[in-house]
């Protein structure tokens, strides 16, 4: 496939986005992001041959929709767009990373500021299926209401979208594309 294929291609399945589910209430956040948390962690378990009705995964799986249902006045969806590269670079550039902070030093920029400022630019709030943007005082509202975990959610769909999932991606590409008769010339 050549590049105006790949292109076309690129261009047809638009730009990847992720929706996170944050809550405006602190405990009902605490409360989910321990459920998910406890479903991440079962979910590695082996089966053990039970139904599956009655395994603790479905069990802590009913628990999450259990308290989403009954707190679900306190959580919106947000969706978020990987960014146009040049607008992601921008923000890296313009944010320095702070000297003692662990991730800022690997990454070589502010990681908070950056992803923030990324969420403000590149989210949109769903409700009812429809889409649609929030004020700079919206954004200020929402990020002083959030618990930790919440924050953390949507940092971490900005990041993956902007660079860890990228990155990834042309790294296992690059890796895929050693092992064939056809890779030719290929970038580093």
């Amino acid at each position: 496939m050549g590049f105006n294929e790949k292109l076309a291609a690129a261009k047809e399945k638009g730009r990847p986005s992720r929706t996170v589910t944050v809550s405006l209430d602190a405990e009902v956040s605490g409360r989910l992001a321990e459920l998910e948390a406890r479903v991440q962690e079962e979910a590695k378990k082996p089966d053990d041959g039970r139904l599956a009705k009655s395994s603790p995964l479905a069990k802590l799986l009913k628990d999450v929709e259990a308290v989403k249902a009954e707190f679900s006045g306190t959580l919106v969806d947000l969706k978020f767009t990987r960014m146009l590269g040049a607008d992601w670079l921008d923000l890296t550039g313009t944010n320095p990373p702070r000297p003692d902070v662990l991730t800022d030093t690997f990454l070589g920029y502010n990681y908070q500021a950056v992803t923030r400022a990324g969420a403000i630019q590149s989210g949109v709030l769903v409700e009812d299926g429809v889409e649609r943007e929030l004020t700079d005082s919206e954004w200020d509202d929402l990020f002083a209401l959030l618990a930790g975990s919440d924050h953390e959610q949507i940092v971490n769909a900005v990041y993956a979208l902007n660079e860890g999932e990228s990155s990834r991606a042309v790294e296992l590409g690059k890796a895929l594309r050693v092992g064939t008769p056809d890779s030719g010339t290929k970038s580093n």
